[in-house]
């Protein structure tokens, strides 16, 4: 739930320190752009070393890092900047603490990848349904950054969880190639299957709309909606009650229906949540539609790690999942950017029609490609 805290807290922060949309839009730009950069050196690294070791050693950093905003804003020295760069360091570092969660999923769940992927995404997206409602309760008597001290504290439950993890099966030693050839393994692989690039392709372009459209959310709340902090709370839960709503349906739908049918299915059912949150005024609009978007985007990701999972080889499964978020990851910077200029250029809503569109997008892929046989 610490997470969810941060996620909520963040635009807030920045917001109250310039008033600028493109400000808020922009740090997520900015927590997006090491994955990038950095994901694949990081799937190198888990597919070499023990993944739980890497995994605490991450842990305490994000512990860290999140405790510095409050300590600074204490002392009266918080500042934008600051913002930029602790966003910057935590996704460093989260972007292997990522990898790593999907990597280990197999040898914790054995054969039932489906139901073991689903439990990962349900913890998460009940954090995130409580999160912004617990902050929302807690900023009508505490500040913003206080409350990120519950975070820091998440992280020591998050540390003792992990330190109670089976011990992974020792690593061969034996010669290994460069850095730069095992790289290019990963990145070989996934060109190669037409499933696993269908899967990024289709991601990238739904996060490109998405993140244009989450990443000025709170701003349309705040300055179209005229949302109190409650309400806004209500708004990030109903977003992450449609999130795990999707995940409870697709543990059932994935043992009855193919997913070549199911997929598109679900897409379409995000692309009709964000039309509902463009065109709809009503203050629940936003988070009922972009509940829908979650159910969507939730459902999609168990599939498709379960697709993933099932298909690429362990020793490798590292590697690929690194370059397939260099490609899903990619187009979230502009996304985000453009978000903000529409904001602030265009009719209120207009963004979330942008998801919409991408989303659709995504729907052709699913019918015109190899993930339509599944």
């Amino acid at each position: 739930m610490g997470d969810a805290l941060y996620t909520f807290c963040l635009p807030l922060l920045s917001y109250r320190l310039t008033g600028s949309v493109l400000v808020m839009s922009s740090l997520f730009a900015v927590s997006v752009l090491p994955v990038i950069l950095f994901a694949p050196f990081a799937g190198v690294i888990l597919d070499r070393f023990n993944r739980k070791r890497l995994m605490l050693c991450a842990d305490l950093i994000r512990m860290g890092l999140i405790a510095l905003i409050p300590i600074l804003a204490h002392y009266g020295l918080l500042a934008i900047w600051h913002l930029y760069v602790i966003s910057l360091l935590l996704s460093i570092v989260s972007t292997g603490y990522d990898i790593a969660v999907v990597t280990l999923i197999p040898a914790l769940s054995g054969k039932n990848l489906t139901r073991g992927n689903a439990g990962v995404q349900t913890a998460g997206q009940l954090a995130d349904m409580l999160g912004p409602a617990v902050a929302g309760g807690l900023a009508s008597f505490m500040s913003i950054t206080s409350i990120l001290w519950l975070d820091v504290a998440s992280f020591a439950v998050i540390l003792y969880v992990l330190y109670r993890l089976p011990q992974e099966p020792a690593r061969s030693r034996s010669a290994k190639p460069a850095f730069a050839a095992e790289m290019s393994q990963g990145f070989l692989w996934l060109i190669r299957s037409p499933v696993q690039l269908a899967l990024s392709l289709q991601a990238a372009i739904g996060n490109f709309g998405y993140s244009a459209a989450y990443a000025t959310l709170t701003y349309y709340l705040i300055t179209n909606l005229h949302l109190t902090t409650g309400q806004m709370g209500m708004t990030y839960t109903l977003l992450a009650a449609g999130g795990v709503a999707g995940i409870l349906a697709v543990i059932y739908l994935d043992r009855h229906f193919r997913r070549g049918r199911l997929i598109p299915l679900l897409l379409m059912a995000g692309t009709c949540g964000f039309v509902l949150a463009g065109l709809n005024a009503s203050w629940l609009a936003p988070g009922i539609g972009f509940g829908l978007v979650a159910a969507c985007n939730t459902s999609w990701s168990v599939l498709s790690a379960s697709i993933r999972q099932e298909h690429v080889p362990p020793e490798l499964l590292g590697r690929v999942l690194s370059f397939s978020r260099v490609v899903t990851r990619t187009a979230m910077p502009a996304g985000a950017l453009l978000g903000g200029w529409m904001s602030g250029a265009l009719a209120p809503g207009a963004v979330f029609l942008l998801g919409a569109a991408a989303k659709l997008i995504e729907v052709i892929i699913a019918v015109a490609s190899p993930i339509r046989r599944l």
